[in-house]
Order: structure tokens, then sequence, then C-alpha cells
């Protein structure tokens, strides 16, 4: 069985399976490739929060070129003015769990920042989607904030323990500095995933070659993908 995964930059993929195709927190990507798929498959396109980075309007083109598309939206984004009155749209708060035709089970976690994360399960594939749910490690801030956020983000990984997870999107985000890994290291520890794309780093793209190279030595089976250096992928699961 095919996945097909297609990188557009930050925190932004596209994913295809037999049945379904579905688009996460695109920002500032071209499109157009998802734009020539002329097929009978529904589109189901995620957005994680409202933050700019996570939530582009250009998303809401998409029905004139796919009339099966529907939107599965954070709850944060409800009040936003960009968001078509007749579009199809799902808003999803945290904790919820939803059947979706043509898709099939929709979870959502609670984010550390805004909004939520996603776990999708499709018929042939299980996706996971962190948006901004991370160890937001910063150095320098308030130290009861710092444990509040590691609490927080370890019971929310903990919700997926049982599952067997196909493709994780997860942040590595190069601002953190020395603490770049700890969240995505906490991740491939209490998660089971069988590749994991790591998303959301900035200017520093070496940073995903050097997480790499620190997995050497990791007792994970996880397969780390190098999201700077490769934009498509097809896996086989």
């Amino acid at each position: 069985m095919e996945l097909d995964i297609v990188y557009l930059g930050h925190s932004g993929f596209f994913a295809e399976t037999e049945s379904a195709m579905l688009l996460f927190d695109a920002y500032r990507a071209d499109l157009s490739f998802v734009e020539r798929k002329q097929n009978e498959k529904p589109l189901f396109v995620f957005v994680s929060h409202a933050h700019s980075d996570h939530f582009d309007p250009k998303i809401f083109t998409l029905p004139a070129v796919h009339s099966r598309t529907e939107y599965l939206l954070s709850f944060d984004t409800a009040e936003n003015s960009a968001i078509p009155k007749d579009a199809n749209v799902r808003y999803l708060s945290a904790d919820a769990r939803c059947e979706i035709a043509g898709l099939g089970e929709v979870r959502t976690l609670a984010s550390t920042d805004e909004g939520v994360a996603f776990l999708v399960k499709t018929p042939e594939a299980t996706l996971f989607h962190a948006g901004d749910l991370h160890w937001w490690d910063w150095p320098g801030e308030d130290a009861d904030w710092l444990a509040e956020q590691g609490r927080v983000f370890r019971g929310e990984l903990m919700k997926l323990a049982d599952e067997h997870i196909d493709a994780a999107f997860v942040v590595l985000d190069d601002r953190l500095g020395e603490n770049y890994a700890k969240g995505l290291e906490l991740f491939l520890a209490l998660c089971r995933a069988k590749y994991v794309f790591p998303m959301h780093f900035w200017k520093d793209r070496s940073i995903v070659e050097r997480f790499i190279a620190l997995q050497k030595t990791s007792a994970s089976d996880a397969v780390i993908v190098d999201t700077a250096k490769e934009k498509h992928w097809k896996l086989m699961l």
C-alpha cells in the first residue's frame, strides 16, 4: 500500500492515500499541483490553528477545482473573516473525536501553544500532524511556565502511546537553541511512528541533518525523513 507525501515547507504537508487527499497547514505554498489532481478522491484540508504561518486563506480557492473539498479547522479560526460563508467547514475543539465520511476517524489533541493537533486514521494509513503542539522549552523563560509546558506536552503525547502512526509531522524548531531536540526526542520515546517528518524549522535548515545524526544512537525504530533536502516521497506501508 502506497502513501504519497509532499512537503510544502514550514509545517505544510500534502498526503494522498488510495481513497483520499489530505492537506495540512499550507503556508505560502504552491498549491498548483493539488489543483492539477483531477480525480474523484475527496480533498480534506486541515488547519491546526489561526497563526498566519499555519493558516493561509489561499486554501479556500481549492473548491473551484475540487468540488469534494472539506475543511477541518481548529476552533480558534472560527471568527476569521477569510473563511467563505459557503465553505464546507467543520470546526474542531481539543480532545474531539469524529468520523468523517470518505476519510475515517479524526482525533484532536490540545496544543501547548494555540489550536489543536490532528490524528487522522484513514482505512489505509494513520497520520499525525502536531501543529504547534511541542515542548516549547525557551532558554531563559520562567521556570514554572517551562515546567508546565513539559507536563502538558508529555500528557498530550501519552494519548498517542497506543497508536501505530505511519507518518508523523512533528515540530523541530531551531529558535529553541540547545533545547531544539527535546520535544522530538520525547515524541520518539513515547510514540510509535514508522516515518517522522520534522517541520516548523525556520532559517537553519541544517537542524534536520543534525537531529538525524543525533538519533544514530536512539532506540527508536522510526525513520527520520530529511525534509530539508527532499520534498516528495512515495512510502510503502
